[in-house]
């Protein structure tokens, strides 16, 4: 009886032992199967600060783009720029140069470079983040110890298309109503794209408008009704004017809704743009059909819609209604602008644009671009 007792005693031991080890085992896997979970947690989430960081990096280097070696470096001062806004690691590590790498190319295809010279047609900016994660859990069950996360992106300065963006928040007014490619604008010649709150003939107006039926006409609606249209904030038409992209679709026989007239601020933005041009040169606004010998990239050679003005025409068929878009035209930006407020702020028109299609490569001549993520 004592033998069965102490056999069974044995018995209950050995499964006692198994169960230890049972549970040993279980909870090794436990804690394992809990560390990948944290572990590949941090992974995705560092993955994802990553990608946000190289997005808003590869635009902002875009941005900066203009076909010279000075784009190269404002492109590369914006990628450093960035690294101290965005972070990793739960947003407590900064971006490094060492973990950071820049490329520019003259195609989203590549092939891509980290020092272009001469720096000519680059127009795209790719931003590979590689931070080194280092691993907790993982490494307790023999695991990795640390897990190098990749992000990249691509961005690039394209034409836009129309009549979808792309247009500078300024618009001209029509100097005819009927079957005129032009409208009545003759190439070469400089036209008011903002009117001061005082015009008048031979003092202050651009030469195309030197005329009192266009001060008329400039002076038929409100004193805020002389420039832009659909944007409000001096911020808004800034970042429209750098980014040369609309909010709000436009095509032929919209209305425009004209807004806040002067906004001496913005003068800043549209030289900034002109900067942004491989040509600087100051052509004559008197050059009367005949088009100036502009040879840049396009940075200032953009588009504005032409509208019908505050008169409108109740003889054509269709009826056009005043501040009605009748056609887009190109037109070549000054590298200076009078920031006193009682000056018209003009720009030499360089003919229609047609409808275009968004892809073509940028700075091979007339065109408004918008900078977006390609990759």
């Amino acid at each position: 009886m004592n033998s069965a007792m102490f056999g069974e005693g044995t018995c209950k031991n050995k499964r006692s032992g198994f169960t230890l080890i049972a549970t040993g085992v279980c909870m090794i896997t436990l804690v394992g199967m809990l560390g990948l979970a944290v572990d590949l947690g941090r992974v995705y989430i560092t993955k994802n600060e990553a990608q946000a960081f190289t997005d808003a990096a590869a635009l902002s280097a875009a941005r900066q783009l203009n076909g010279q070696s000075t784009g190269i470096t404002k492109a590369q001062a914006a990628v450093t720029a960035a690294m101290s806004t965005n972070r990793w690691n739960m947003a407590s590590t900064a971006f490094t140069s060492s973990n950071t790498t820049v490329e520019y190319a003259t195609s989203s295809n590549g092939p891509w470079v980290t020092n272009p010279s001469p720096a000519t047609g680059y127009a795209f900016a790719r931003v590979t983040a590689t931070p080194n994660l280092n691993l907790f859990f993982m490494r307790m069950v023999g695991g990795p110890t640390s897990q190098s996360v990749s992000a990249r992106s691509g961005a690039g300065m394209v034409s836009a298309t129309f009549p979808k963006g792309g247009y500078l928040p300024f618009t001209v007014f029509a100097h005819t109503l009927r079957n005129d490619v032009n409208f009545g604008l003759s190439l070469g010649q400089e036209y008011t794209i903002l009117w001061p709150g005082n015009v008048k003939v031979g003092n202050n107006s651009c030469k195309g408008d030197n005329n009192q039926q266009w001060i008329d006409n400039a002076s038929a609606g409100k004193g805020s009704d002389r420039g832009y249209f659909e944007l409000q904030s001096a911020s808004s038409i800034r970042a429209a004017i750098l980014g040369q992209r609309q909010l709000v679709p436009l095509q032929l026989g919209d209305i425009l809704t004209l807004t806040n007239g002067q906004k001496q601020t913005e003068q800043d933005a549209l030289v900034e743009l002109a900067n942004r041009d491989t040509d600087q040169t100051v052509y004559s606004s008197s050059q009367n059909g005949t088009l100036p010998a502009y040879a840049g990239n396009g940075a200032r050679l953009v588009i504005l819609p032409i509208n019908s003005g505050f008169y409108g025409d109740s003889s054509t068929t269709p009826v056009i209604q005043p501040t009605q878009v009748l056609s887009f035209g190109a037109f070549l930006l000054p590298m200076t602008f009078d920031n006193g407020g009682n000056k018209s702020w003009c720009a030499i028109y360089m003919g229609a644009k047609a409808v275009g299609s968004e892809g073509v490569a940028p700075f091979s001549g007339a065109g408004a671009y918008v900078t977006k993520l390609v990759q």
